[in-house]
């Protein structure tokens, strides 16, 4: 007992002695929850900045060829070619856009506009001459019999009331030329009426005495705002211009055609456009056909002075 109980004794007391485990300070749970929000923030920005999304690329249209067929053969090729096609021709009309061909066959007349033309009446099949009937009657029996007309003359007779006689011609074809006709009609009455006066187009005396005026003007206004840099550099020079003018005289666009090679001498000479307008309103005469003028002069810009002079009409495909 005695010895039992002095290991028992010795046994709890070095228990006793044994130090408790120190808890953790807060200070260092901090760093780890601080640690792992920078880790977890770290991820996430390289997920949303790393990874990158682009949509595909756009393919590119292959490029397209205009073909036409063309009709006749021209020796010399043209500079600026509208269409392809199986050899050179040179382009005609009036239009401002190059347009295809919408037949393939020429006309037995010249003409520069369309005009509305009534289609032939179908001529109508000749009727044979209706059978003459003749009733005949007898007193007695009689072994004649009148004879009867054949199933296929029968139904002749039965249509031929009911059939209209004048019927419209059903090609498709000319159904579909007379509308694009029409569309085109329609197009070209939209457009304004434009008169374009040059050396060659001035017949008319409303149109010279007006032309005259306005040459006047613009030769007066130009002499006394000549560009004081071209006469202190000694700069000449001649250039082409188109000035479109509405029917009150004011000026709808100035448009240099050729071009003198000097900026001085062009913007010179669409200034003096500008200080000479407004012109005088289209007379009586130009009203009735046009609603607008287009005058195309070359200007010159020499040691003398300056004027104009009739120019060339621009060719247009």
């Amino acid at each position: 007992m005695t010895a039992a109980a002095s290991q028992s004794r010795a046994g709890g007391t070095k228990q006793a002695s044994t130090p408790a485990p120190t808890p953790a300070s807060p200070a260092t749970q901090g760093d780890r929850f601080t640690f792992a929000l920078f880790l977890a923030c770290a991820l996430h920005a390289l997920l949303i900045f790393g990874v990158a999304f682009t949509a595909p690329e756009a393919k590119e249209a292959p490029p397209t060829l205009e073909v036409t067929l063309a009709q006749h053969r021209s020796l010399d090729a043209p500079e600026d070619a509208d269409y392809l096609a199986q050899h050179n021709q040179q382009a005609s009309g009036t239009a401002e856009t190059p347009k295809e061909l919408s037949t393939d066959r020429q006309a037995e007349i010249a003409d520069t506009s369309i005009r509305q033309v009534s289609p032939l009446p179908q001529q109508q099949a000749a009727r044979p001459a209706d059978q003459l009937r003749q009733l005949i009657t007898t007193i007695g029996d009689s072994p004649q019999q009148a004879p009867e007309l054949p199933a296929e003359d029968k139904r002749s007779e039965e249509k031929r009331g009911d059939a209209p006689s004048d019927l419209p011609p059903t090609n498709p074809e000319i159904a579909s030329l007379q509308a694009r006709l029409d569309k085109i009609r329609q197009t070209i009455a939209q457009r304004p009426r434009v008169r374009r006066l040059t050396s060659v187009a001035t017949r008319a005396s409303s149109d010279a005495a007006y032309l005259h005026d306005w040459r006047q003007k613009v030769e007066a206004v130009g002499n006394d705002n000549f560009p004081e840099e071209a006469l202190a550099r000694q700069i000449t020079g001649d250039l082409r211009m188109m000035v479109r003018l509405l029917p009150t005289g004011a000026v709808e666009e100035v448009v240099i055609l050729e071009s003198s090679g000097e900026r001085i001498l062009d913007d010179a000479a669409q200034q003096i456009v500008r200080l000479a307008a407004p012109f005088a309103p289209f007379p009586t005469e130009i009203r009735k056909e046009a609603d607008r003028l287009e005058i195309i002069r070359t200007w010159r810009f020499e040691m003398t002075g300056f004027s104009t002079a009739a120019g060339k009409t621009p060719s247009r495909g």
